[in-house]
């Protein structure tokens, strides 16, 4: 239901306040070192391979592409519903920037990869990748009506939203505040964003047209 959706989406909104004024405050920052040094000294081959592969899954460029693909998919089965959910994605890019300005949080100061020369709160990566797969997965599950299949689609989309989050603290480039905030961010938008296709169920309108062309 779209209350359940807006509930969730607000107890996310309010987490995200709450870390974010911990970060400002510096609370964040003895867990945030602990786990930043636990991941470079338990670093192995496998998991470096698997964490660059992982993290290109919320860039700008890839993130992207999926959405335009999909966007391209949406329109042409007459789904305009759709690409206005995808719209999350790409206000999740600005308010993140927006959001790095306000907050001046500083990365972390070793890491496998180049940093950016942005700043670390929140999470880019972390909040598109949220606000990108778990949008399609909720939207996907809203068309499926077994429960099994469901909550696959949903955990799916969540587990590639995580694995994102866990691939920048892995590399060095966040700390695990900057990317739970990103997380935190981008589910609360794809929870409203999805809703917004699926208060009603995907091809109940092409259903009722047949019905309605056979009367």
């Amino acid at each position: 239901m779209m209350a359940d959706a807006r509930r969730g989406a607000l107890v996310l909104l309010a987490a995200f306040a709450a870390l974010g004024a911990a970060v400002a405050a510096g609370w964040t920052a003895p867990l945030d070192q602990a786990v930043a040094v636990a991941a470079a000294t338990h670093r192995t081959p496998l998991q470096s391979a698997v964490a660059i592969n992982a993290t290109a899954l919320g860039s700008g460029p890839i993130v992207l592409l999926i959405a335009l693909l999909v966007a391209a998919y949406a329109i042409a089965s007459a789904r305009p519903r759709i690409v206005l959910a995808l719209s999350w994605t790409l206000v999740a890019f600005l308010l993140d920037n927006v959001l790095k300005l306000l907050f001046h949080h500083p990365r972390p100061t070793v890491a496998m990869i180049a940093l950016p020369d942005s700043y670390s709160f929140p999470s880019g990566h972390a909040m598109a990748a949220s606000a990108l797969y778990v949008t399609l997965a909720l939207i996907a599950a809203g068309a499926e009506r077994r429960v099994g299949p469901r909550r696959l689609l949903i955990a799916s989309g969540v587990v590639v939203a995580l694995l994102v989050a866990w691939s920048r603290v892995y590399l060095g480039v966040h700390y695990l505040s900057d990317v739970t905030g990103g997380f935190m961010l981008g589910a609360a938008g794809a929870l409203i964003a999805a809703r917004a296709v699926t208060a009603n169920p995907v091809g109940q309108t092409d259903r009722q047209g047949l019905s309605d062309s056979g009367a």
